[in-house]
């Protein structure tokens, strides 16, 4: 269920505490635990063909398809359908569509020559779409009446990429991004929600997990399809096609009566 039905405002609201508790403990691990470098196994994708002047071209210009959702996504946001949700929750949800459009510059900037150096500016803009997915998420179920809290969590996965640019450490990132998404899951599966079809949320992270496979089976899947398209390549298409079901979600939302 995206809500835990016959839950009040005042129960939700300690459901939210909760929560933020689970944050904290999270944000204590991720400086507590050893330190994760940043793997340079990691810049040795699959395919390095280049095509058209382009390097890369598979992993640069599938960033296309989130240039694609992004823009849809923030178009939506003038909808009276979606504006119905009220401030907070639609600047959270803009913003994780303004972040999406950001990722396609960011990761195609990667793509085209990786290293670390570069992929500071794929990082960047990607936690401005997990960090304000998890407020809009949250805003809509707990009535935020303030920005601040999307400012910082914003600020906050911001920040997981410049300490790892700084000190090498990559471990605040993975709690962020990694944490983002299960407190994201535990907030549709505890806390109610104002608005219909929440539920495609579950639909939406499992969409995002098969990315991840694909990533992690980059070349693998390169050697399967032949040499056609390799893992990655196809990690952004359903990575974009994740925030496409996210947006489809919104479009047909509908208050929920009670």
């Amino acid at each position: 269920m995206a809500a835990t039905a016959g839950v009040s405002m005042a129960a939700a609201r300690k459901r939210g505490y909760l929560l933020a508790l689970a944050g904290v403990v999270l944000a204590v691990l991720a400086f507590a635990l050893p330190p994760v470098a940043q793997p340079q196994a990691y810049h040795g994708f699959a395919d390095a063909r280049g095509w058209l002047g382009v390097p890369n071209f598979g992993d640069v210009m599938s960033n296309l398809a989130f240039l694609l959702v992004g823009v849809l996504g923030l178009s939506a946001m003038r909808e009276p359908r979606v504006q119905a949700m009220g401030r907070i929750p639609l600047h959270a949800y803009a913003l994780t569509f303004a972040g999406l459009a950001l990722t396609a510059f960011g990761s195609a900037y990667y793509h085209w020559a990786p290293s670390d150096a570069r992929l500071v500016w794929d990082r960047l803009p990607m936690t401005l779409v997990f960090m304000p997915l998890l407020a809009a998420t949250l805003a809509e179920r707990l009535r935020w009446r303030s920005d601040l809290p999307l400012l910082g969590l914003s600020l906050l996965g911001v920040g997981c990429v410049v300490y790892w640019n700084v000190t090498g450490n990559l471990l605040p990132y993975f709690v962020a991004e990694g944490g983002s998404i299960l407190l994201l899951l535990l907030a549709v599966a505890l806390l109610p929600t104002p608005w219909s079809g929440r539920a495609q949320l579950f639909a939406v992270l499992g969409t995002y997990l098969v990315a991840f496979a694909c990533e992690q089976g980059d070349k693998q899947v390169f050697q399967a399809t032949g040499g056609t398209v390799s893992g990655h390549t196809i990690k952004h298409l359903v990575a974009a096609l994740a925030f496409y079901v996210l947006l489809r979600m919104l479009r047909r939302q509908q208050p929920i009566d009670g």
